[in-house]
């Protein structure tokens, strides 16, 4: 049995922007239009005495609250105030709590209510507004970039363990040099860069142009960018996490062939969901059939244990399936099944064969004899 529940909670199922590729409300799976658009103060309190009984019955549990939407912050501070004060008060420290934001909202007085009960945030920005303004618009049409930029900054200045960075999309037809530098030169100390959902079922239809060798390049330009920088403070997790399983550690991380098991979403309506991205391949991919007021996460850990898809024979085959872990689970749909290499496959090959060119180039290579295996060099091609 798991001893870390990680609950993505959608607190909001709306929201102020209208990107072009989000997985919610412009993917397969539409049915947020008939759940309600908060979660009800009476689904809260029950998501809380779900957590406590969970944790009473073994004192090494933990649980990890991530905060989500839609917007988040469209509950309010004083709403929002609340569920924090009930979270903080029946489970302590033993809940790890998290929120992921656009940032229009985000204001001091946010801040101040993060840092009060221990809530670590991020900010969703796709790079300078050339980029960012191509998919992040609201409902108007308008621009989110410069609302967006002053968040980052704000959170900057507090310089707080709990502000954890920031989140990008990529766009493969823009410079991937020109993304790095701006997060650099705008300050931003962790970053991360997020893959187009896609599946090969379903190529990314926000981009007409995509192509694979695009997403490809565009990767390694960004290694490429952000190795030149030389900044240890600088610190960009997907090469983060490739470095570590060219090392022999496990990354752990879902985009990585992390354990997915122990992870789940309470909707707005109480139910219980599968991984969220599971949506952009269709209605029905995230139901369980289980729900806050019906189940307990012992009964919901002990149903789905084993239901989340396994990275297939070709994938642990592979000489890079210890980096890569058979890629994010959503990206592996081919319209039946998810025993398929991840539709990046080709991509996450060469990149992870051009960083471990790069690593064994400045490493020595004694520390390389405990790796199984060399990247074969045909990967670079």
């Amino acid at each position: 049995m798991s001893d870390n529940a990680q609950i993505i909670v959608k607190i909001v199922e709306r929201c102020n922007l209208d990107c072009s590729y989000c997985y919610m409300y412009h993917g397969a799976d539409q049915s947020w239009r008939s759940r309600p658009a908060l979660l009800s103060t009476e689904l809260q309190d029950l998501l809380v005495e779900r957590c406590a009984d969970y944790l009473a019955t073994n004192e090494e549990r933990i649980v990890t609250l991530e905060f989500h939407g839609g917007e988040p912050l469209l509950i309010g501070r004083t709403d929002f105030e609340a569920l924090l004060y009930k979270v903080r008060a029946e489970l302590g420290e033993r809940a790890g709590l998290c929120i992921q934001t656009n940032g229009l909202m985000l204001d001091e007085a946010w801040l101040d209510l993060f840092e009060t009960y221990g809530v670590s945030w991020s900010i969703s920005c796709d790079g300078p507004a050339a980029v960012s303004d191509r998919f992040r618009l609201d409902h108007m049409g308008r621009s989110s970039h410069q609302k967006v930029e002053d968040a980052i900054r704000l959170s900057q200045a507090r310089r707080s363990p709990y502000y954890g960075g920031v989140l990008a999309v990529i766009d493969p037809s823009s410079s991937a040099r020109e993304i790095v530098h701006y997060f650099r030169d705008l300050g931003v100390q962790d970053f991360d860069l997020l893959l187009p959902d896609a599946s090969h079922h379903a190529l990314p239809s926000h981009l007409p142009e995509f192509s694979m060798e695009q997403v490809r390049e565009y990767l390694i330009e960004a290694f490429d960018a952000w190795i030149e920088i030389g900044d240890p403070g600088f610190k960009l997790r997907f090469f983060t996490h490739i470095m570590k399983g060219l090392f022999g550690l496990h990354s752990g991380l879902d985009a990585f062939g992390g354990e997915l098991w122990g992870m789940l979403v309470v909707e707005s309506d109480g139910s219980y969901q599968h991984l969220d991205v599971m949506r952009i391949n269709g209605e029905g991919e995230v139901t369980t059939g289980m729900s806050l007021v019906d189940h307990t996460l012992d009964e919901y850990l002990a149903k789905t244990k084993g239901a989340a898809p396994e990275a297939c024979q070709i994938c642990k085959d592979c000489p890079v399936f210890r980096v890569c872990g058979g890629g994010y689970a959503p990206h592996r749909f081919d319209g039946e099944s998810y025993d398929n290499p991840s539709v990046y496959c080709q991509v996450l090959f060469a990149l992870i064969a051009h960083i471990d060119g790069y690593l064994r180039g400045v490493t020595p290579a004694d520390i390389w004899a405990p790796v199984a295996a060399e990247v074969p060099a045909a990967a670079m091609a």
